[in-house]
């Protein structure tokens, strides 16, 4: 769905940031960031696991605004510093 992402899009990613061993594909994360208008990655793992076993999370956050989401509370947090828009 690349072509749907614009300067008006905001994309929020959902996950671990785990590879299972494969390719990170760091280039379609890049490309994602440039085309966005804001990209956020929240992520399920403890900020403390990250980078750790097959964690590329540290590779992803460089290129997009990666949080801690493990909660409801770190999820309204999140989206109350999101407000207003």
């Amino acid at each position: 769905y690349g072509a749907a992402v614009g300067p008006r899009t905001t994309v929020f990613v959902l996950g671990d940031a785990r590879t299972n061993m494969s390719d990170p594909n760091l280039p379609a994360v890049r490309e994602l960031a440039r085309s966005a208008r804001r990209v956020y990655w929240l992520n399920p793992e403890p900020r403390t696991q990250w980078g750790t076993g097959d964690s590329a999370a540290p590779e992803y956050a460089e290129l997009v605004e990666m949080h801690e989401c493990r909660t409801a509370r770190q999820l309204g947090a999140l989206i109350g510093g999101l407000l207003p828009v």
